[in-house]
């Protein structure tokens, strides 16, 4: 099974605690999380991670969702939208979220480490977490395509 290596992500950081001054605005990968686990189609995740992205900025990133969580219907960030319209804080409280990042050198760097996570997260809950609305092709081109029949 194909584990993700956490090595060099910053640890948990409550939302309400954030100093955004400490985010780099530099590309990277980010997962926001409850602090709960989560039932998924297939076992539960103890991280109870609602979403795994990337960006050109993590900072602007983090922003952009604390924007849509926090002003129902603002656009910026496709999960924090979910997030808000959906009304997931009645099962996930704001004050609950955390978050971590990698921060990286380039955004192709920062979408290779967010497809490797993902690619985990499929092959542990065969499904992507629940914010998130698509895949990322990045390890599938690099591993090749049967890597979800493999075990890897």
């Amino acid at each position: 099974m194909l584990k993700y290596d956490w090595s060099g992500w910053i640890d948990w950081t409550p939302l309400g605690t954030l100093d955004f001054s400490k985010v780099p605005t530099t590309p990277g990968a980010y997962v926001i999380a409850t602090d709960k686990p989560i039932n998924r189609a297939v076992g539960t995740d103890p991280d109870g991670i609602l979403d795994v992205g990337e960006s050109v900025s993590l900072r602007g990133r983090f922003k952009d969702f604390c924007a849509c969580i926090n002003n129902r219907h603002t656009e910026g960030h496709a999960a924090g939208w979910r997030f808000a319209f959906y009304h997931l804080d009645c099962h996930f409280p704001v004050s609950n979220l955390r978050l971590r990042w990698l921060a990286t050198r380039s955004k192709h760097d920062a979408s290779r480490a967010e497809g490797y996570l993902l690619l985990a997260y499929i092959r542990q809950h065969c499904e992507l977490p629940p914010l998130n609305n698509r895949e990322n092709w990045i390890p599938f081109n690099e591993l090749g395509w049967r890597i979800l029949d493999d075990d890897a």
